[in-house]
C-alpha cells in the first residue's frame, strides 16, 4: 500500500511542477519531454502497483479464511526464539519506516512548500568565484559567475569553434539587445570577443549586485543561467557603470542600456567587459526570471 502512495506523491509531484510552470525552476526546457514521460512512466506504475496490491491482499484474504484456526496450542515453544522473531521484525519495522519517510519528504515538500527563486543571497553563499579567462579550470557549472563557458560540457576545442560561429551574427550590429532566448549565447560571444564590441551598444536586463572590489558607481546586474538542470546554473551578466556614485541594493530589477568598455577587475585578475550605462530603468521581475542555453548550434 504505502509503495501505491509513494508512487502516487511523485506523479502529482511531476505533474505539480509542470501544470504550475514551476518545473522550469529546476530544468532546462528543453528536457521537459523526459519529465513529462516520467509522469506518464510513474502513472503506469502506480496503476501496476495497486493492481499487485490488491491481488495480494485478496489472496492473503482466501488463505486466511481456509487456514484451520482450530488447533491446539504448543507450550513448550522456545520463548527466546519468539523474543528474537520479535525483535527482528520490529527492526524491519523501523528501515521500512525510515526509508520510506525519506522517500516520501522529498515528494511532499516539492508540492507544499514554495519555490525559492535564486538570488544574490546564493552569489554570497557560493562566493563570487570563477575562473579567469586565461585558465578555465572551473569543472563545475555551478561556480560559474558572470560568463557562461560550455566547454566543461563541448570541450575547449568544440566551444571554442560553436563561439568563433555564433559571434558572425553578433560582431555586424552596432545595437544587440539580450533577449531572453540569446542571452548565454550573447555573453559567451561577448566575453570572448570582448575587443569586438567596444563602442558598440548594449541592452540587457537582470537582478543588480554588489560584487566585490566594485567602485561607487559600479554594480554587477546577472541573471541565473540553466544549461542543463539546477545543478549546473551560474550567475550570468556584465558589470555595469554608471555616470555618477550610485548606491542600489542587491536583488533590484533593471533594464540598462550603455556602450561596451572593457575594465581590469582585481578579484577576478583579468580585463572583463563593462557597460558604460547611457539609460536604465526599473522593471518587475520576469515571470521566469532564469535564462537557458536553448541550443548548441
Amino acid at each position: 500500500m504505502f509503495r501505491v502512495v509513494i508512487l502516487l506523491l511523485f506523479t502529482n509531484l511531476f505533474f505539480t511542477l509542470h501544470l504550475s510552470g514551476n518545473i522550469s525552476k529546476y530544468i532546462n526546457m528543453k528536457y521537459a519531454f523526459l519529465s513529462k514521460s516520467m509522469i506518464v512512466v510513474l502513472f503506469l506504475l502506480t496503476i501496476a502497483e495497486g493492481i499487485r496490491w490488491y491481488l495480494s491482499d485478496r489472496k492473503l484474504q482466501k488463505e486466511h479464511i481456509g487456514c484451520d484456526c482450530d488447533h491446539d496450542h504448543d507450550h513448550e515453544h522456545n520463548h527466546n526464539h519468539e523474543i528474537d522473531k520479535k525483535t527482528v521484525s520490529k527492526g524491519k519495522k523501523v528501515k521500512r519506516f525510515l526509508s520510506y519517510t525519506f522517500v516520501l519528504i522529498p515528494a511532499l515538500t516539492g508540492v507544499l512548500l514554495p519555490v525559492a527563486t535564486l538570488d544574490s543571497q546564493l552569489v554570497n553563499a557560493k562566493g563570487f568565484q570563477f575562473p579567469t579567462l586565461e585558465d578555465g579550470n572551473d569543472q563545475y557549472g555551478m561556480h560559474q559567475v558572470l560568463n557562461p563557458d560550455m566547454s566543461q560540457f563541448l570541450g575547449q576545442d568544440a566551444f571554442l569553434d560553436l563561439v568563433r560561429k555564433e559571434s558572425k551574427s553578433y560582431k555586424v550590429k552596432n545595437n544587440i539587445t539580450l533577449t531572453d532566448n540569446d542571452y548565454l549565447k550573447a555573453l559567451e560571444v561577448i566575453y570572448n570577443y570582448s575587443g569586438d564590441f567596444v563602442g558598440k551598444t548594449i541592452t540587457f536586463k537582470g537582478f543588480s549586485y554588489n560584487g566585490p572590489d566594485l567602485n561607487n558607481n559600479q554594480i554587477f546586474l546577472l541573471r541565473f543561467g540553466i544549461i542543463h538542470c539546477i545543478a549546473d546554473s551560474g550567475a550570468f551578466g556584465m558589470m555595469i557603470q554608471f555616470p555618477n556614485d550610485i548606491h542600489i541594493p542587491n536583488d533590484q530589477w533593471y533594464q540598462v542600456t550603455g556602450k561596451v568598455d572593457t575594465v581590469y577587475y582585481p578579484q577576478m585578475k583579468t580585463r572583463i567587459p563593462v557597460i558604460k550605462v547611457t539609460s536604465y530603468k526599473t522593471i518587475n521581475q520576469p515571470k521566469d526570471p532564469y535564462v537557458y542555453r536553448n541550443s548548441f548550434n
